[in-house]
């Protein structure tokens, strides 16, 4: 038969394990604020040296104190991942209807898998795109 612990001695044991356990954020996502610091980036698309692609983009990030400082901190990494992205695109790619859709979903891995370590992008805004 195991020995039971008083209850304080468990609660004790209890609140040591969970010390690193995640805890519920102290924010709602909605009061995550939008992000508009990336300046418009203009790029040649992929094989298209004539032709040319401005797009701004906005990011709302949480949590929204913490995820301001690190978005603003990385925004050099972010902007250099995005024109990466942005000149591998290909006119046909960008021709497409949906462009704008796919390349904020594209924005949004980007920015949570290559440059965000502490903070997640919950949305994209493509808030301006032109294709010349």
């Amino acid at each position: 038969m195991t020995p039971r612990l008083p209850w304080s001695a468990a609660a004790i044991l209890l609140l040591a394990y969970c010390t690193g356990c995640a805890s519920t954020p102290a924010y709602s996502p909605k009061e995550c604020p939008i992000w508009e610091g990336l300046a418009p980036i203009q790029v040649n698309p992929a094989g298209a040296r004539d032709r040319h692609l401005r797009v701004q983009a906005a990011f709302q990030v949480c949590p929204p104190v913490d995820g301001i400082a690190e978005i603003e901190r990385k925004r050099i990494e972010l902007r250099h991942e995005a024109i990466s992205l942005l000149s591998s695109q290909t006119t046909t790619q960008l021709e497409d209807p949906l462009r704008a859709e796919k390349l904020r979903a594209q924005l949004l891995i980007l920015a949570n898998e290559k440059v965000l370590k502490k903070a997640r992008v919950t949305e994209v805004f493509i808030t301006g795109m032109h294709l010349e």
